[in-house]
């Protein structure tokens, strides 16, 4: 019989949880710090053509293609005396934040070197992110085994997202527009690496033996592939990435465009500076969606987790159709408001999901494979970032957007509101269908 946990063994726990959540913390402030000013930064201050940026996307999604199931597969097959994932959080943290930097210092000079300087950089940084990434995630199914204890901890993960998303699209917007883009990038880079070394406090896990079997990639794909709820995950997840990021990726143009936020705005809160109107609609968005997290978190082990992750995706489509007609500051922060209740549930399903992909496999007999199955998914996850920078590349060009004028053409100002508002709506419709396939996946073979 299995003792009962003590009031210190309790307390311990959730300071583990606690201290864990700081890696989903580290992320989400750069990969949104990331895909909010990346974009902005690159056609409106350097003066990248909307084609040249699409194109390196477009590059960039052939590496990504690979890097996320292969670094999966190098956490998988680690040996090391402390563990498959923590030396990587530790060792490469540093690193990491340093790469952020990077991206925000291009030399002077010609366009085409500030656009090599822009892949390469790029290139550098999510390598370094997916490495930290997917350690952090792979630790999360052997922390928690139960669907209530893995949605407490997706709950306090996605509450400390909230915070990250808030000084993402809070501090980065007012740093880089009244300090400087160099110093915005020195900022998020540094708390990046402090949340993921600090994410490995009190954490630990248990070393497989040296002499273990190492799990080819091949037959980790084969089987993957094969189990139906992972097919149906993997196609809900993409949607719901396509989601966040052409919704981080557009709101700069959106405000601007839109909105007709180019200078000092009135509103209820005074007069506000454009990044600080776009920090508040994002801001009070996300601050709106945390009391929801602990709804969700208590909905999810009652009906499950793909039903729950599809009910939010239904309460969050009024509002996206809502992002797609407003045309001022009031009815563009009512449309984003309007998408916390959802967005809240829409954080905190996937992992939790995912684990239950990943105990399906195990229970079939097979290793734990923790990094391959979060790396396929971060791979297909990421072909919605080149999917929005190629479709937002040519959109603008075809409709004669163009960075060096302050009025766009009506076409280009209807290319944005498509890309801020419809096109979302459109993946969160499929990204039900998807889920609907998932959950009935996930009954069936809970029921085998």
């Amino acid at each position: 019989m299995i003792p009962p946990m003590t009031r210190r063994d309790a307390s311990s726990h959730r300071a583990r949880n606690f201290a864990y959540s700081w890696g989903s913390f580290a992320n989400s402030i750069s990969q949104q710090a990331f895909t909010n000013r990346v974009q902005f930064f690159y056609l409106e201050v350097v003066g990248l053509s909307a084609a040249t940026v699409g194109w390196i996307w477009a590059l960039f999604g052939l590496w990504n293609a690979v890097n996320d199931p292969l670094m999966g597969n190098v956490s998988d097959r680690t040996r090391w005396r402390r563990g498959r994932r923590i030396p990587y959080l530790r060792w490469f943290a540093l690193p990491l934040g340093a790469s952020f930097l990077l991206i925000f210092t291009p030399p002077d000079g010609a366009p085409l070197l500030a656009a090599a300087w822009f892949l390469v950089s790029v290139f550098v940084f999510d390598t370094l992110l997916t490495l930290l990434t997917l350690a952090t995630n792979a630790l999360f199914p052997e922390i928690a085994s139960s669907v209530e204890e893995r949605s407490s901890i997706a709950a306090m993960r996605e509450g400390l997202t909230v915070l990250a998303l808030l000084l993402a699209f809070v501090l980065a917007p007012i740093l880089s527009e009244q300090v400087g883009w160099w110093q915005m990038g020195l900022v998020i880079g540094l708390i990046t690496a402090v949340g993921y070394i600090v994410s490995t406090l009190g954490v630990h896990e248990v070393p497989l033996d040296p002499n273990t079997p190492r799990p080819h990639i091949g037959d980790g794909f084969r089987d993957a592939f094969a189990l139906p709820s992972f097919r149906w995950y993997l196609w809900a997840n993409l949607a719901k990435e396509y989601v966040f990021v052409i919704l981080a990726a557009t709101l700069p143009l959106w405000r601007r465009y839109a909105l007709g936020i180019d200078g000092e705005v009135d509103t209820f809160l005074g007069t506000l500076g454009p990044g600080e109107a776009e920090a508040v609609i994002l801001g009070v968005t996300f601050v709106l969606a945390v009391p929801f997290l602990w709804m969700w978190k208590r909905i999810t082990p009652r009906i499950g987790v793909a039903r729950a992750w599809l009910y939010a995706s239904v309460v969050m489509l009024p509002g996206l159709v809502m992002l797609a007609l407003s045309d001022d500051f009031m009815s563009g922060a009512l449309a984003a408001w309007l998408v916390a209740p959802g967005l809240a549930g829409y954080m905190m399903s996937p992992i939790v999901a995912l684990s239950e992909v990943i105990d399906i496999d195990a229970v079939a007999g097979k290793e734990r494979r923790e990094g391959l199955f979060f790396g396929i998914n971060g791979a297909v996850g990421k072909l919605a970032f080149t999917l929005q920078g190629v479709l937002l590349g040519v959109l603008l060009s075809a409709t004669d957007y163009d960075s060096a004028i302050d009025v766009q053409p009506e076409a280009a100002v209807d290319a944005i509101r498509f890309l801020m508002g419809w096109s979302p709506a459109i993946a969160t419709v499929l990204a039900i269908w998807f889920l609907y396939g998932l959950d009935r996946s996930l009954r069936v073979a809970k029921d085998v």
